[in-house]
């Protein structure tokens, strides 16, 4: 694959608030801090103090996560649970601590980065809109020949994302769906190989619509 930038704080920021809203779904008890779901919370950009990995902090950590400011994201957890699974990502480089706004709180490195990414591909999906904005979205890419099998890879993709192939290689969707390509992009080391387009009108677009059963 060719080689990417990795993809920025706002673009995983993103994909975390989707995973977010699918593991709540998916989850009936969050207390015991499941490392997939607390590595989401910290990359849609909750901030937890770096405190909670003290040490003899253990049977404060209720009260003092009651006053940080992302406490509706925490308080799920049972906090024992929380700082054990905190602890262990850190062990594994996961997540660190660095010095934001005069505090030292936990964030995600670039390998914890890399497992978003990895969980983002596993339950990828698209937020369907309750109204449409008449607008298209086109995604064209274009892969090396040498590169066939990624080629494939991408056309499957997008095909289980639900989006309508218009020509080879040229696929469209009614919905906003930039961050989702940006990801697909960045975990396929596509580059400069796909291109995302908003297209305001496609002539002759009734088998588009009727596809998407839209009015």
């Amino acid at each position: 694959m060719k080689d990417t930038a990795p993809p920025s704080d706002i673009v995983i920021a993103n994909l975390c608030q989707t995973l977010t809203k699918q593991l709540q779904k998916q989850e009936r008890d969050r207390r015991l801090a499941p490392v997939k779901t607390v590595l989401t919370i910290l990359g849609a950009g909750a901030a937890i103090s770096a405190m909670i990995l003290a040490p003899g902090t253990g049977r404060v950590i209720a009260p003092f996560l009651k006053s940080e400011s992302d406490w509706e994201q925490w308080k799920h957890f049972n906090p024992s649970y929380l700082r054990r699974t905190l602890k262990r990502l850190q062990d594994q480089r996961v997540i660190e601590i660095q010095e934001k706004n005069g505090q030292n709180v936990i964030v995600l490195t670039s390998r914890g980065k890399q497992k978003i990414l990895k969980y983002s591909m596993e339950t990828l999906g698209i937020e369907k809109p309750k109204r449409w904005d008449g607008k298209w979205r086109l995604v064209l890419y274009d892969i090396p020949v040498k590169d066939k099998s990624l080629g494939d890879v991408m056309r499957q993709t997008l095909r289980t994302l639900g989006f309508y192939a218009i020509q080879d290689s040229a696929y469209i969707y009614p919905y906003p769906c930039f961050d989702q390509i940006e990801f697909l992009r960045s975990y396929y080391g596509l580059g400069d190989y796909i291109q995302y387009m908003l297209v305001d009108k496609i002539e002759r677009d009734l088998a588009f619509k009727t596809y998407f059963n839209l009015s």
